[in-house]
């Protein structure tokens, strides 16, 4: 398997596994993680997800040995290989990507597919297709200029640059860099924590922040209102209330 799935309570880990190709990314690898992304959320237990690479890294982008190999036409081609990543971007749970060693091409916009990318300090990042000529087309182009805004992505991709974590950091791509040897338990703590939020306003939070940009304010707001209203009328809203009096914390259910 090139991709491997595991579940630990509220937690899902999704795991790029061809570590000797340094998690290159195959046809059979974007079929994987698309059918990985389907299990993941046919599970309405599951409040965050953590994407990683087994090995030396997170993921060294396209397979360049399959270069040639025909697998359909140019659409048919690219349609199979965006699906894992249309999915991951519209999970509606936290996403984490626990990166490291490196992240370029395809990987780095794998990344770009989570809510939050917590990067080992020596990484190295990049979008490097112009180096084959050819231009990102697995949502890097939509991602990127949404974090580090549209000159800095469009400098990036033209020079198909390699940066590294602290920079990432600096220009906003990553949001937490921290020592390799504690990028498991950095990660895991965010995890945690997020996998204990209530989850019914943070997926509601999470759908309005990434529908933001294609309305305008006053749609925004109404459509902020709405979500506002569907907590309200939660089990889970009463039950914050009620820990908040009694000062425990809350036990939230999803419902």
């Amino acid at each position: 398997m090139s991709v491997q799935v595991s579940f630990d309570g509220p937690r899902a880990d999704l795991v790029l596994a061809r570590p000797d190709r340094l998690n290159a990314m195959n046809v059979e690898l974007f079929d994987e993680l698309a059918a990985s992304v389907d299990e993941i959320t046919g599970r309405p237990e599951m409040r965050v997800v953590v994407v990683s690479g087994e090995g030396r890294a997170f993921s060294s982008g396209l397979d360049t040995s399959s270069f040639g190999e025909s697998q359909g036409s140019p659409a048919e081609m690219i349609a199979r290989a965006q699906a894992g990543f249309r999915k991951l971007g519209t999970v509606p749970i936290p996403t984490i990507a626990k990166v490291h060693g490196y992240a370029f091409g395809a990987g780095l916009q794998l990344a770009l597919m989570c809510d939050v990318r917590v990067v080992a300090s020596g990484t190295k990042l990049g979008i490097l297709e112009a180096n084959y000529g050819l231009v990102p087309d697995l949502g890097g182009t939509h991602r990127l200029p949404a974090l580090v805004g549209p000159g800095v992505a469009k400098k990036m991709i033209w020079l198909a640059e390699k940066i590294d974590a602290d920079e990432a950091h600096r220009i906003g791509l990553a949001e937490i860099v921290c020592p390799p040897d504690q990028l498991g338990a950095v990660t895991d703590d965010l995890a945690i924590r997020l996998a204990a939020a209530p989850p019914i306003p943070v997926r509601a939070a999470k759908s309005l922040v990434d529908g933001a940009l294609r309305r305008s304010l006053d749609e925004h707001m109404d459509a902020e209102a709405l979500a506002q209203q569907k907590v309200f009328a939660s089990a889970d809203f009463l039950e914050a209330m009620t820990a908040f009096m009694q000062k425990r914390e809350p036990s939230y259910t999803g419902a």
